[in-house]
């Protein structure tokens, strides 16, 4: 990340300024460093639209297999979104990792781990009752996108936000390829949910990043 003050102005600047200064560049880089692991911004604002618009297409169409696979990437899409718009809006600046604490690290973890142990019941659930000779094409692809979740939420999904609307539209993807979408019950009513909270706060850290942005132009003049 570029120096948001000039350097050499700050070392010739008297004690007093200095140290009125130091938390203020710390927190800016703070703010800065969550857009590269924790806060999405315009992702979580696509991500929400994604995750209602797949389930509403999905209860409104004749859903072909072309479309199911066309559905069923979205969630694949916005995690390719969410790279680019990390790297080249958000800390186009310079790349600042956020520093993940010890508590942060260990919910990561049990996310993790919950998701991975409800991974490995469905597939568990899925080859004992339908036996591998049972098993479509389609269920094959049910069972990968149900084997990738726990990667995709290690990897990507560190913010609650990220891993409401991810794991609603993982298994959305899943059903897609099983043969099957959502219904609009208490299920469908859970996928809009997640999907405009994901919005919302998208909508929130965006505007966030933008009064950052001219806090940083700002020290620097």
């Amino acid at each position: 990340m570029r120096p948001v003050t000039d350097p050499l102005k700050f070392s010739e600047a008297p004690a007093g300024e200095k140290s009125a200064s130091v938390p203020t560049l710390a927190e800016l880089t703070r703010r800065y460093a969550r857009f590269s692991r924790s806060a999405g911004g315009l992702s979580s604002v696509l991500g929400g639209v994604l995750c209602i618009g797949i389930f509403l297409l999905g209860l409104a169409l004749e859903l072909n297999w072309p479309l199911r696979i066309a559905l069923a990437n979205a969630p694949f899409v916005w995690l390719l979104s969410k790279e680019l718009l990390t790297r080249f809006y958000y800390q186009r600046h310079g790349r600042v990792e956020q520093r993940v604490s010890d508590s942060e690290r260990r919910w990561h973890i049990g996310f993790t781990a919950f998701v991975a142990l409800v991974s490995l019941v469905i597939i568990i659930s899925v080859l004992i009752g339908k036996g591998l000779s049972g098993i479509t094409i389609g269920g094959w692809g049910y069972l990968l996108v149900v084997a990738l979740m726990p990667f995709v939420v290690w990897r990507w999904l560190w913010s609650s936000s990220d891993f409401i609307v991810g794991v609603s539209m993982i298994c959305q993807s899943a059903v897609f390829l099983g043969g099957g979408h959502y219904q609009s019950d208490w299920l469908g009513a859970y996928l809009l949910f997640a999907g405009l909270l994901a919005i919302l706060l998208g909508v929130r850290e965006h505007r966030e990043f933008l009064r950052l942005r001219q806090s940083l132009f700002g020290a620097e003049q």
